[in-house]
């Protein structure tokens, strides 16, 4: 017989949505291997600091997609009636989307949880959970009302497929009321488009500290240098005249210190990402869409 002292305790714990995010979902991380997730750095800053709308900058490989997928997925298997939705700008990228991120997690989480919500019906774009609540993924989610939406690589949507884009800011974001949640992110795609209009709009609210309102975008931002695992040994990683400039004028004009590990880090992903790396790998919002003119 459970003791009351030790069903309160787990009680308290599954409702805690904090402690369920970080002990009860199971990922592949970068390296293929499977393990327990848990809020990285970039992850636990966006938890604290989210807003109804979510606009968010960012550089590569921070683990946006996977925490929102996982935010939602708990949603909605610890709610009944919830419609949850992910637009991708490919219906492939939509459908990996739903199975490494949605699929596997719920695939995972304790015989309990899954013997009390029950997968009802699933196929590669919609989990049907026996509370009534659902999540889904596609390339326009138009019909229904949604409260999670998720548009992932948003500025990339806007820049190669506009009718997309467009139909995503006309049908999508409107099947979400005021008061419920939106995640927007993107790396920077170029100074135009309706990511770009987003972000310009957030960031001068931000600047501004004019009061958000349920239907405002809140901003966030997370620049590469934040990231603790790009860094590399520095020794033997030439810095070029340009990179020694380049990092002078980061810290006169934004404060931002680099140690040599993190230079030797840019230094040598600059040698692939060449043009691109500051749209990928952003040290400052204002320079992400600058350098993708």
């Amino acid at each position: 017989m459970v003791k009351p002292e030790a069903f309160r305790k787990a009680a308290d714990k599954f409702s805690d949505w904090r402690w369920r995010l970080s002990n009860l979902y199971w990922i592949i991380d970068k390296e293929g291997r499977r393990r327990r997730f848990e809020m990285n750095w970039a992850q636990e800053a966006l938890f604290n600091q989210m807003h109804y709308m979510n606009v968010i900058l960012k550089a590569r490989q921070l683990g946006f997609t996977t925490f929102i997928q996982i935010f939602m997925l708990d949603a909605s298997v610890f709610n009944s009636d919830i419609r949850a939705g992910t637009i991708a700008h490919t219906l492939g990228d939509a459908q990996t989307i739903f199975r490494d991120k949605v699929k596997f997690p719920y695939d995972l989480l304790p015989d309990g949880i899954k013997n009390h919500v029950p997968i009802i019906h699933d196929n590669a774009t919609e989990l049907m959970l026996g509370n009534n609540s659902s999540i889904r993924v596609g390339t326009s989610l138009r019909s229904g009302t949604l409260q999670y939406l998720h548009v992932s690589e948003y500025g990339k949507l806007c820049a190669k497929f506009p009718e997309k884009a467009r139909e995503v800011r006309t049908g999508a974001l409107n099947t979400v009321q005021a008061g419920q949640i939106v995640f927007i992110e993107s790396t920077a795609e170029g100074q135009e488009g309706h990511f770009f209009d987003v972000c310009q709009t957030a960031q001068t609210k931000a600047r501004t500290g004019a009061k958000l309102t349920p239907l405002d975008f809140k901003f966030h931002f997370y620049a590469w240098h934040e990231h603790p695992e790009y860094w590399i040994d520095p020794d033997g990683v030439a810095i070029s005249d340009g990179l020694s400039k380049y990092f002078a004028k980061l810290e006169e004009t934004e404060g931002i210190q680099l140690n040599a590990g993190q230079r030797a880090w840019y230094a040598k992903k600059a040698e692939n990402q060449l043009s691109d790396m500051k749209r990928e790998f952003p040290s400052t919002a204002k320079e992400a869409f600058e350098a993708s003119i």
